[in-house]
């Protein structure tokens, strides 16, 4: 069965010679001088290049706080490391014998550095506009979002009222070409935040984000009036 990086490589017509795809799988304590270390530090810069302009594209437009938040999650080596073994990466993998005892193979660490270094050859073979679209196809950056908003409101609402929030489609705009929906999310029977969206789920995240505003908003009112405690009604 091929594995799933190879499939997506093939998918986007990307080509990398399996001499420098050995390097890109080999861990230091493989190959002390010929390992993935440089190629790891050329991925990085263009991870994080795509992850920033990606943060930059969203609409409505993030903040410089919760760009600099989420970059941090997209970058992080758990992050990398999850996406690496969706990629059967793993299994490619060339670790020294102290490392493959102690699951080399499986640490955050070594599975991100290689995905990165994958990216980094990438970019050395085809250039960034392919690398982007090899990122593109593994990150889905706007779903990441998505939950990520929605999960934090989920949580503050479970805290502070024992309830979960609801959220329901309220209307519709535009041609059916270009239509925009517009979501709110309920907190006991009461709309908490309204959001816009081209899909229903980007409508709800967006909505979600605007309650999770509010409540950062009345959480700062209330320790500037001496309280510890949220007092955002609903």
């Amino acid at each position: 069965m091929k594995l799933k990086y190879l499939e997506i490589l093939e998918e986007l017509d990307i080509h990398i010679p399996d001499e420098l795809l050995n390097v890109v799988f080999t861990h230091r304590s493989f190959d002390e001088v010929n390992n993935n270390e440089r190629l790891e530090f050329l991925g990085d810069a263009v991870v994080g290049l795509f992850v920033a302009e990606s943060l930059y594209k969203i609409d409505p437009p993030l903040s410089e706080g919760e760009m600099s938040k989420f970059k941090a999650k997209l970058v992080s080596r758990k992050h990398l490391a999850n996406l690496a073994l969706r990629l059967d990466l793993k299994d490619r993998m060339r670790v020294g014998g102290g490392e493959d005892l102690d699951k080399g193979r499986e640490r955050s660490t070594i599975l991100g550095n290689a995905l990165e270094a994958l990216i980094g050859a990438i970019f050395l073979e085809e250039g960034f506009d392919k690398a982007r679209i090899f990122l593109e196809k593994i990150f889905s950056i706007e779903t990441f979002i998505e939950e990520d908003y929605k999960s934090k409101l989920q949580e503050s609402i479970q805290s502070l009222y024992k309830e979960t929030p609801n959220y329901r489609v309220i209307g519709e705009e535009g041609p059916m070409h270009d239509r925009r929906f517009v979501a709110e999310v309920l907190v006991k029977g009461r709309s908490l935040g309204v959001g816009y969206g081209f899909s229903k789920k980007e409508a709800e995240q967006n909505a979600a984000r605007e309650a999770l505003n509010k409540l950062n908003n009345s959480e700062k009112e209330g320790i500037s009036n001496g309280s510890s405690k949220s007092v955002c009604k609903v």
